[in-house]
């Protein structure tokens, strides 16, 4: 005998069409990957950085300011992002299962 965990989640997307079909939800999730892997290497970026190196001429003065307001947009995008990829998987696997019946 085995045990598990049967569960329905009431899961809201909005402001974009993300298709009718598993494989347009797929394609979606592939490009939200796409975009969470170029976030992770821009921190990558300026958690090695020299910040002189990147730092735009008008932020001269302040430096960390800078560096903090773009890790924070980038953090905030990245929560953006990958809660949309958790709501994109539940969609799918309710696509795949209306498809099976």
């Amino acid at each position: 005998m085995s045990y598990g965990i049967d569960f329905k989640a009431d899961v809201y997307l909005a402001r974009q069409d993300y298709g009718e079909n598993q494989f347009q939800v797929q394609d979606k999730i592939d490009e939200l990957k796409k975009d969470l892997t170029d976030i992770e290497a821009k921190l990558k970026m300026f958690a090695s950085a020299n910040p002189k190196d990147i730092v735009p001429d008008d932020w001269k003065e302040e430096k960390i300011r800078w560096i903090s307001k773009e890790v924070d947009e980038l953090m905030e995008n990245y929560r953006e992002c990958s809660s949309l990829v958790d709501k994109l998987y539940l969609y799918h696997d309710y696509l795949n299962s209306k498809n099976e019946q």
